[in-house]
């Protein structure tokens, strides 16, 4: 990462690092705190001024999620440092077990278990690489998604299987000359919590087989940039929320699964070209009055300030449609969705619309689609989309107005998400 042997102790890279711009400031600095690295600062920071392009020797190689970081180490052999057990918490009947790298999906087989919610996998996570000392020189949430390197892993097992995951705290630990490990009870994350209830607003989601074998998807993740992987990191993080409010409250469910598909929408779109590119395509106007100008900056600083929030709607319907799965594979007799790019798009629109009137206006989504869809006898599958108008909670609305159920969406979202995915793996690899 540095361009150079690494140092033994972290103040030493800090300390070369600045010497590089305020060499007499923080001379004075080491020695007043007696640091014991001013024997090595001179001949560090010549061979940092060998590097090519050594004023960025720091950024050679961008950082990467810690579960990356220790895959690559796991790749080179490195020595195991230590193994930790976490707990991912379900309430659907998973089959198989999966093991890629450092990490191992084992199964409890708790499918019978009269807990709603029970420990249906423990992740065995190989420790082949230290954390990071942190920088405190500057803030920086470049990789922040609000959860650990396990929550990492349980977001995209969730993302790839199409269940609820959720890690628990290690509950064993294998260090050095310990074969058996050491049961552990840290209790700083509770087991999460599932309303009772007769009818799902995510039936596909807790009911049925769903298998660990996809989780093979992970490899994919050494092959791709930095930005995707924290893209797809974000939006498999809302996901895993979405779902966990899924029951409980829907309404927000529904924002979190159209941000998760924002997350990945926004690295997609930026993809297709310059800030500058993208501003002409949103806002073709503004872009022909700033290149008119005298000032030729004008227009870098506009694309660059602006050009990723604006046409947010176009971005995010087009990336849907690019993506679109086909359709379920077990559908209702009645009460379909109009599986089409004009039905399609039209249902998009009208949820990025609630989307906005939700976070701009207070207006929840409609509670028609925020509800269990209906299901009768003999149905392979429960209803797509409302066929008729609904009075609900003081309000109506006509069943245009009402796009598409919960659990479509959440098909919609889950399935482009990972399509989007594995092209882009597929790009990668070829590449």
């Amino acid at each position: 990462m540095w361009g150079i042997s690494p140092l033994t102790e972290p103040s030493t890279q800090s300390v070369v690092i600045r010497l590089i711009w305020a060499p007499r400031r923080y001379i004075r600095l080491a020695l007043k705190n007696r640091l014991p690295v001013i024997d090595r600062v001179a001949s560090s920071v010549e061979r940092l001024r060998s590097c090519p392009d050594w004023s960025y020797a720091n950024m050679s190689q961008p950082k990467t999620l810690p579960i990356i970081l220790n895959w690559q180490a796991f790749l080179k052999k490195k020595q195991l440092l230590k193994i930790d057990e976490f707990p991912l918490f379900t309430d659907a009947w998973v089959t198989g077990e999966a093991s890629v790298g450092p990490y191992k999906f084992i199964n409890t087989i708790a499918m019978d278990s009269p807990e709603t919610v029970k420990m249906g996998v423990v992740l065995r996570y190989s420790l082949y690489r230290e954390w990071e000392h942190p920088d405190f020189s500057k803030t920086d949430a470049s990789l922040y998604h609000g959860g650990s390197p396990p929550e990492e892993l349980a977001a995209f097992a969730s993302l790839i299987v199409g269940v609820r995951f959720r890690a628990g705290d290690s509950i064993r630990r294998f260090g050095a000359g310990d074969p058996l490990g050491t049961p552990r009870q840290m209790s700083q994350r509770s087991r999460p919590y599932l309303p009772p209830t007769n009818s799902l607003n995510l039936p596909s989601v807790a009911k049925g087989q769903h298998p660990l074998g996809g989780l093979s998807l992970l490899e994919s993740l050494l092959t791709l940039p930095v930005p995707a992987v924290v893209a797809l990191t974000r939006a498999a993080r809302l996901y895993q929320d979405a779902l966990w409010l899924a029951e409980s409250q829907p309404e927000l469910t529904w924002l979190l699964l159209v941000s998760s598909l924002e997350a990945v929408a926004n690295q997609w779109d930026k993809q297709k070209g310059t800030s500058v590119e993208r501003l002409e395509h949103s806002k073709p106007e503004l872009f022909e009055y700033l290149s008119g100008l005298a000032d030729n900056e004008v227009l870098q600083k506009v694309a660059d300030a602006f050009g990723d929030s604006m046409g947010v709607g176009k971005k995010f319907v087009d990336f849907c449609t690019t993506f679109v799965p086909d359709p379920p594979p077990l559908r209702p007799e009645f009460a379909r969705f109009p599986w089409n790019e004009k039905g399609l798009k039209e249902a998009l629109r009208k949820v990025y619309s609630y989307r906005s009137r939700a976070l701009h206006d207070g207006v929840p989504f409609p509670a028609p689609i925020c509800g269990p869809p209906d299901s009768q006898p003999g149905w392979q599958a429960p209803s797509e989309a409302p066929s008729y108008g609904v009075h609900q909670n003081g309000s109506t609305w006509l069943s245009k107005d009402l796009p598409m159920h919960l659990h479509l969406f959440e098909y919609v979202a889950r399935t482009g998400i990972l399509n989007c995915w594995k092209q882009c793996a597929s790009s990668h690899a070829s590449g």
